[in-house]
């Protein structure tokens, strides 16, 4: 086993690491992440993005950047349907990683691992598809909502980017609504859930979750040497993501979760909860940052806190 670093990250990407605007992930967090990396902090990307987007959006930049092969970081994706180590990512040009390509677990590359079980059929896909193209129209068009193929257990559509969240929140819960009912004349409504978001609406198997990924990544952690660190530190943009830091405190690790959004309001919890205006008492971002920004100001932070068990 490795050495137990101080701290270690679990962070949703959409909101703590990439841009809900851009769907971009900033230099100054490649850079951020990339010091933690050489200072082998495990960190964990607990999303509903696809392997795909943190191929391409994390681990190329990242590689280009200098990430050390042998750096402790794991993508858990859709919600933990799909996981991998980054470390077993091949080097060099990689294939697009879709659903059209990868049409069952076994097609998957050897790399990435897919829990069948979890994911949603082809013929309810493309029966979600059709209704979202009838209701949200096409993106090239002007529709307002278009699909990710790059999914490959979950279903999800995704706003345009640049449309305007007004007239996408509309379209987004009328194509909710006919997804529902789908669903539920398919007599599946028990096994798989639709979850409306900011910018998306995704259809999944009802065991998806954030808690389901932490186990995904503790156990990619055990399996690659690497020991539990001394403090966690969660972060999100929703409710949802507290099922990371609610996993780790149950489990009986010590868990700060820091809530990039906090606008819902923060809940009671049995474990300390950061926001902004927590980071910035330590020197680090503005107490009205949100999104991004407060996912550099947390990584930021973390380093002084490796800086000061040095």
């Amino acid at each position: 086993m490795r050495a137990i670093s101080p701290v270690g990250l679990l962070l949703d990407v959409d909101g703590p690491v990439a841009s809900t605007e851009t769907r971009t992930v900033p230099e100054a967090m490649l850079a951020a992440l990339l010091r933690l990396a050489e200072r082998r902090v495990p960190i964990g990307f607990n999303t509903g993005r696809s392997a795909e987007f943190l191929l391409r959006q994390l681990i190329e930049p990242l590689r280009a950047a200098g990430l050390p092969d042998a750096a402790p970081f794991y993508g858990v994706c859709e919600k933990a349907a799909v996981w991998f180590p980054f470390s077993d990512v091949p080097r060099g040009s990689v294939p697009t990683l879709t659903v059209d390509a990868i049409a069952s677990a076994s097609d998957a590359p050897s790399w990435l691992r897919v829990d069948e079980s979890m994911a949603i059929t082809a013929e309810v896909r493309e029966a979600i598809w059709t209704l979202n193209r009838e209701r949200a129209g096409d993106p090239e068009d002007g529709g307002l909502q278009f699909i990710d193929r790059t999914k490959l257990a979950m279903v999800s559509l995704e706003k345009t980017v640049g449309a305007d969240q007004g007239a996408f929140l509309a379209v987004r819960d009328d194509v909710v609504e006919g997804v529902r009912a789908l669903l539920a004349e398919r007599g599946l409504a028990d096994r798989i859930t639709v979850d409306p978001t900011v910018i998306s609406v995704d259809v999944e198997d009802r065991r998806s979750g954030k808690d389901l990924g932490v186990l995904r990544c503790r156990a990619l952690m055990a399996e690659a040497g690497v020991e539990q660190p001394a403090r966690w530190f969660t972060a999100g943009d929703s409710r949802t993501d507290y099922a990371m830091a609610d996993r780790l405190h149950e489990d009986g690790a010590r868990v700060d979760h820091v809530d990039v959004r906090p606008s819902d309001g923060v809940p009671a919890t049995a474990y300390p909860v950061l926001t902004a205006a927590d980071l910035a008492a330590h020197g680090h971002g503005r107490p009205d940052d949100v999104h991004e920004r407060v996912g550099l100001s947390l990584l930021e932070y973390a380093e002084t806190l490796l800086d000061a068990t040095a």
